[in-house]
C-alpha cells in the first residue's frame, strides 16, 4: 500500500493546503529492493519519508559487519534528530523491498516545525518514544539473557499475535545483541514450550502471558 504525507504520524492533523503545500516540495522517488536511501555519515540535509514498503537500519562494525539496528515500514520517517541537529545520518538505511520515498527539504520542516505546534508536539512525542525504546534495550542486553531478549522483543510486538521477521533471526538477533545462533535456540525453545509457533518469516504467538513470565525474568 502507498501511502501520502497526510498518513505520516508526525503531519496527523495537518490542514489540507498545508499538506499540499508540503507535497510540491517533495521530491518523490521510487526504488527497487537493495537501494541504500542514504549512507551513515552523509549530511542529513532531507527528511526521507517512506511511503511504501520496508527499509532497514544499519551500521558497519569494527569488524566490517553489518549490524541491523531496526527494520521500518511505511509510513515512517527516517533521522529526525540529525536533521534538527544539522548532523549527519547516524545508519544506513537500505530498502528491503520495492519501496517509495519523498524526500522533504530540511528548510521546510524546519519551517514546519516553528509554524505549526502541532507538528512539534508530535515530534517530540516521537522521539521521546525513540529514547525509551533504545533505554529498553540497553537495559535488556546489560540484565538479561538472550531467551529474555528475545521474548520481550516479540512481546513488545505481539500485539495481533503474529510478529513478522523481516531480517530474519539473524536481524532480531542484532536488534537485541544475541547472534543469530542463539536467537534460533530461544526460539525453537519457546516452541516446545507451547509458547510460540515458527512460521514463515514471522513468529506466532501463541501464548503472550507465559513468554512475558520469561521476559520478565
Amino acid at each position: 500500500m502507498t501511502y501520502t504525507l497526510a498518513d505520516l504520524p508526525m503531519l496527523g492533523g495537518l490542514g489540507e493546503e498545508r499538506l499540499r503545500a508540503l507535497a510540491a516540495l517533495a521530491r518523490r522517488r521510487s526504488y527497487p529492493a537493495g537501494q541504500v536511501l542514504c549512507t551513515e555519515g552523509d549530511p542529513a540535509d532531507q527528511l526521507i519519508v517512506l511511503l511504501d514498503g520496508r527499509v532497514k537500519a544499519g551500521r558497519v562494525s569494527a569488524d566490517g559487519k553489518e549490524v541491523v539496528l531496526a527494520v521500518e515500514a511505511a509510513p515512517v520517517a527516517f533521522d529526525k534528530t540529525a536533521l534538527l541537529v544539522d548532523g549527519p545520518h547516524r545508519a544506513t538505511r537500505t530498502a528491503m523491498t520495492a519501496v517509495e520515498v519523498a524526500f522533504l527539504p530540511r528548510t521546510a520542516v524546519l519551517d514546519l516545525l516553528a509554524t505549526e505546534p502541532s507538528v512539534a508536539a508530535r515530534v517530540l512525542r516521537t522521539l521521546a518514544a525513540t529514547v525509551r525504546d533504545l533505554d529498553d534495550r540497553l537495559a535488556d542486553a546489560a540484565v538479561r539473557d538472550v531467551p529474555a531478549r528475545v521474548a520481550a522483543w516479540l512481546v513488545r510486538r505481539c500485539a495481533d499475535g503474529r510478529v513478522p521477521l523481516h531480517a530474519g533471526q539473524a536481524g532480531l538477533g542484532a536488534e537485541i545483541g544475541a547472534t543469530r545462533v542463539s536467537v534460533n535456540r530461544a526460539l525453537r525453545s519457546f516452541a516446545r514450550r507451547g509458547m510460540i509457533e515458527i512460521g514463515t518469516g514471522e513468529v506466532i504467538v501463541v501464548d503472550p502471558h507465559a513468554l512475558a513470565g520469561v521476559a520478565a525474568v
